[in-house]
């Protein structure tokens, strides 16, 4: 007789950007020991196209790009995953920069800090626009990265500037849409904005949406109270 098959449960959560509801079940074994593996490699591309992959397999709802998706949105719905995969909760360990604390005094011990990975969400500035008015005539559309555009923006060869055009969607005024045809035409674009401009530009990027969680702690061995900002997945691994 044929051994039975396992059912997987299934569960539900919003993608922050569009609001959107999605269906996913938990990573299995076969998944997890790949995750594991580009994790241990320190590879970023090896850890993108693991963490791609898990998702495609564990988002069930047919009309998700996920390699389109924003990268808050990719790490959110990981976080999710993960959540329902290996525990709702994570362990983290700190201790202080060099061993120093506040008041100059030697104190090495290491403080361990749990954490509720369901109530950890998307922080959204209320100063944040995707649309940046040029002049009173011309308004800059833009649209987020991928995690594989922030990925490759980490890698020492690559100009900011790629980035930023890719980033690009489109320029309007109120008669029409100017769509770029190709990413040189972006850049030569980018290149003849004034200083304040591109600045209002770069703006988009310093207020974007981001996967954020603040705790605070005792030491264990001196008593100081210190407070963490975790930005990003790899904060909370």
């Amino acid at each position: 007789m044929a051994l039975p098959k396992i059912v997987t449960p299934t569960f539900t959560a919003a993608i922050p950007s569009s609001k959107k509801e999605v269906t996913f079940r938990p990573f299995l074994v076969k998944e997890e020991k790949t995750l594991l593996i580009a994790m241990e490699s320190k590879d970023v591309d090896h850890m993108y196209r693991a963490m791609i992959d898990t998702l495609s397999a564990c988002i069930l709802t047919e009309d998700v790009n996920i390699t389109k998706l924003p990268s808050f949105d990719l790490e959110y719905l990981f976080l999710k995953v993960r959540s329902k995969s290996v525990s709702e909760k994570a362990t983290l360990r700190y201790r202080h920069i060099d061993g120093v604390n506040y008041k100059g005094e030697s104190c090495d011990a290491v403080t361990t800090v749990e954490i509720d990975l369901d109530t950890i969400e998307v922080k959204f500035d209320p100063d944040h626009s995707k649309d940046i008015k040029l002049n009173d005539k011309l308004t800059v559309r833009m649209k987020y990265p991928t995690m594989k555009e922030v990925g490759d923006m980490l890698q020492p060869e690559v100009d900011e500037t790629d980035l930023i055009a890719k980033c690009f969607e489109c320029v309007f005024d109120d008669e029409e849409v100017y769509e770029p045809e190709s990413l040189d035409e972006v850049k030569e674009f980018i290149g003849s904005l004034s200083n304040m401009q591109f600045a209002d530009i770069m703006k988009f990027f310093d207020t974007m949406p981001i996967l954020e969680h603040e705790i605070t702690y005792k030491c264990s061995g001196c008593g100081q109270v210190d407070t963490v900002k975790l930005k990003g997945l790899a904060d909370f691994f």
